[in-house]
């Protein structure tokens, strides 16, 4: 894994995250839930990434968080005049690596990215959506959880329209179910960060 495409998550990221997901939680919709994280850390979790996709991208993240959620977002980041959208989900282990790299096979487990179909009016909304990752943590205690998650890293991106090419489903090609009906995207179907940055 590139260096580059490793964002240490500070305490500082930690704690605006837990206070943006409080302040934002009586405004939002809550389109999927996983069976891993409960609502409070998934919300975390989303921010957490547009932190970190805000410092990959050369941006003050800081700056990038917004005043209110009284109306849904445009984008979660403006970069180069266009949208987007981030997108952060949690892998076990020895799923990383391979995702990360880009080296897994898009219909074993893990091998596609998952853009809810609940989502699917925003993709309009986006030119671009990024998607990132963070090591699984099994802990349920929310303290324990945010102490234990210390890296983000990008997997990759696509075009918004892109995503709408993929048909919805909830059935995976391994033969299980997605936890949420989804827009399936194919991990060797997402860009290199350089082609975003030139």
């Amino acid at each position: 894994m590139q260096q580059r495409h490793i964002i240490k998550i500070t305490e500082e990221m930690k704690s605006a995250a837990i206070r943006e997901a409080e302040r934002r939680e009586p405004h939002i919709r809550h389109w999927f839930k996983t069976g891993h994280y409960s609502l409070a850390q998934t919300n975390i979790l989303g921010f957490i990434g547009e932190f970190a996709a805000c410092i990959l991208l050369g941006i003050d993240w800081e700056s990038n968080i917004r005043p209110n959620y009284l109306t849904i977002d445009r984008q979660d980041i403006i970069f180069k005049g266009k949208r987007v959208s981030v997108k952060t989900e949690s892998l076990p282990r020895q799923y990383l690596t391979p995702v990360v790299s880009r080296k897994i096979n898009d219909d074993e487990k893990y091998g596609r990215r998952l853009y809810p179909y609940g989502q699917r009016n925003l993709l309009k909304k986006y030119d671009i959506v990024i998607f990132g990752t963070v090591l699984r943590v099994n802990e349920i205690r929310l303290e324990e959880w945010l102490r234990k998650l210390d890296v983000w890293y990008l997997i990759g991106w696509t075009e918004a329209k892109k995503i709408l090419s993929y048909k919805p489903t909830s059935i995976a090609p391994f033969g299980g179910r997605y936890p949420y009906p989804a827009f399936p995207v194919r991990t060797s179907d997402l860009k290199n960060i350089e082609e975003l940055l030139a």
